[in-house]
């Protein structure tokens, strides 16, 4: 990838579409830093900031939403980083029970488990089931008959940590489904609808016959490292974006940027 220069105007990396962040799970600091320093100069050039209402109207990462509206506030800089850390803390927390969940499905796989009962293991994670065990079942089964049918496929093989809890619970379930009717290595069929690298590495593990005690650690050990890096990626973001609210030089943005780079 591209390097960042300090002064030099960044192209559009990977993980931006339209020059819009549209995942922080994916997305590498250096694109994320690219976009921070992309709307300060455009602040600069524009003065009055107009375009951030639409910027945050069509903006995908939630954090990077909440931010872009924190941006527009006439909140102080303290309370600006006291909503930042409420919104962080709350979608790390939603990212690491998504996470918990794939890796119960993928272990279910891995041991060839009846998905009813990882169904009821999902299920566990939560205080009150977020779906009827009854309607995911015939959803599901619905799906697995209707997967000659692209937009079957789109819909219901999708994988993506960004998804609503309840429909990442169904499709879930419908690979659990497929994987027990069918050769776990026939999944890879699916591979472009799994936007999920967790969930990605995890069935490679299995397909490549490991066991489930070791895919179990690799999934343990991939989470840790995915909320890190989601929340030194925010932590960033914060940085930047109070850097652009106090006026910061874009030089000076750059050294904000470097501080959480290797």
């Amino acid at each position: 990838m591209h390097k960042l220069q300090p002064g030099q105007r960044s192209p559009v990396p990977d993980g931006l579409q339209e020059g819009r962040l549209v995942d922080l799970v994916h997305t590498p600091l250096e694109a994320v830093a690219t976009y921070w320093l992309s709307l300060k100069k455009t602040l600069d050039q524009r003065k009055n900031g107009a375009f951030l209402a639409e910027e945050a109207k069509h903006a995908r990462e939630s954090f990077i939403k909440h931010l872009l509206n924190l941006l527009q506030s006439a909140f102080a800089p303290e309370d600006c980083r006291r909503l930042a850390a409420v919104k962080q803390r709350n979608l790390l927390r939603d990212l690491h029970r998504k996470l918990d969940l794939l890796a119960i499905c993928l272990l279910g796989i891995a041991d060839n488990e009846n998905p009813q009962k990882v169904l009821i293991r999902i299920i566990s994670k939560f205080s009150i089931s977020p779906v009827f065990e009854k309607e995911v079942f015939d959803i599901a089964q619905q799906a697995l008959r209707s997967l000659d049918n692209p937009k079957t496929r789109e819909r219901f093989l999708l994988i993506d940590q960004s998804m609503k809890i309840e429909a990442l619970i169904i499709n879930m379930m419908v690979y659990s489904m497929y994987a027990r009717r069918n050769d776990v290595r026939k999944i890879d069929l699916f591979s472009e609808y799994i936007r999920s690298y967790y969930f990605s590495e995890g069935m490679a593990l299995i397909q490549d016959g490991f066991d489930h005690d070791f895919v179990k650690y690799r999934l343990i050990l991939l989470r840790k490292e995915i909320l890190a890096d989601m929340e030194n990626k925010m932590e960033m973001s914060l940085e930047m974006f109070l850097g652009i609210r106090k006026g910061t030089s874009y030089e000076d943005m750059f050294r904000i940027y470097d501080a959480f780079r290797l």
